[in-house]
């Protein structure tokens, strides 16, 4: 797969993923308990990938590629997916919005500290240039006069600093399985663990009470989140990450089209008012993004030259 493919369906994905912010704003704001919001996402995510093996027979093959991967899909699925998004949404009941979004841009920064621990991968000069001018793209979009480093917050942030650490060690183990594996296979196995501990969960939870209380707009949101959000963004997502020749730190950086798609989404969506702080730290996030891409296109052109 060329690299331009792998890149596209990254942001393809953090577009998703960006509009995930206010929809789920909109479900947890009902008070849905998140373990049974959870559980509820990830069984539509399932459903769509079940659906997609049995429409195009491939059921055996995953059936064998499940077998091989047992305990690392167990890891992924289990305690690295399901656990960083049950820490991510139990932690943002003790902080504010506005200091999760930017802790969950440390992710790029695990990522390149776990790949430099796990496989002495040192980051490139213009990869740690353009992580740190993203991130000061995505602090201008996020900050405002009144944020302070509060100790009310402290236990919030702790536990979104932990959430997204599991989430960058989720993103570098995938790699080691999506490199041999077809990626639909792996997500598919990933959304089965993330299920069997989540929905036998949410029972404790009241999902049963909760469940009666949705609205069919409600039901709507949800299977958007499960089926887009989650369903075809992580497949699109592991596709991304199963192209060897692209650093795991460089689909990280990505990542920082996060806030800029969830801010235009809210503005559309929940009627926030637009800054010229959005508009500028979108620019710069943008620019970030992209100049990974077209330094990488421009070795592998000279690479190509050199060859002929």
């Amino acid at each position: 797969m060329q690299k331009r493919t792998s890149y596209l369906l990254a942001i393809i994905t953090m577009i998703f993923w960006g509009t995930a912010f206010p929809f789920s704003k909109y479900i947890i704001d009902k008070s849905i308990n998140p373990i049974v919001f959870l559980a509820l996402r990830m069984s539509f995510a399932l459903l769509f990938c079940v659906v997609y093996l049995v429409a195009t027979k491939q059921i055996k093959e995953w059936g064998k590629m499940f077998k091989r991967h047992f305990w690392k899909l167990f890891a992924l699925g289990l305690t690295l997916y399901a656990c960083s998004y049950i820490v991510q949404y139990f932690g943002v009941r003790y902080t504010s919005a506005i200091n999760q979004t930017i802790i969950s841009n440390t992710t790029t920064f695990f990522v390149v500290l776990l790949n430099f621990i796990l496989y002495k991968r040192k980051p490139t000069k213009l990869f740690v240039i353009s992580m740190i001018t993203g991130f000061l793209g995505v602090l201008l979009i996020m900050l405002n006069d009144e944020m302070q480093i509060s100790a009310s917050t402290l236990k919030g942030d702790l536990l979104t600093l932990l959430s997204f650490f599991l989430w960058s060690l989720y993103v570098i183990l995938n790699r080691d399985i999506t490199t041999k594996e077809k990626p639909l296979l792996v997500t598919t196995s990933v959304f089965i663990w993330t299920c069997a501990l989540l929905v036998p969960l949410s029972f404790g939870f009241g999902i049963v009470e909760q469940i009666s209380t949705l609205i069919f707009l409600d039901w709507v949101v949800i299977a958007y989140l499960g089926i887009i959000c989650s369903g075809i963004a992580t497949l699109f997502y592991t596709i991304a990450l199963s192209n060897e020749t692209i650093p795991s730190e460089n689909l990280a950086l990505i990542s920082f089209l996060l806030p800029v798609v969830g801010i235009i989404t809210s503005i559309i969506v929940l009627g926030e008012a637009i800054t010229w702080r959005t508009i500028l730290g979108s620019m710069i996030v943008l620019a970030s993004v992209f100049i990974i891409e077209s330094k990488d296109e421009h070795k592998e052109e000279l690479t190509s030259m050199a060859n002929q």
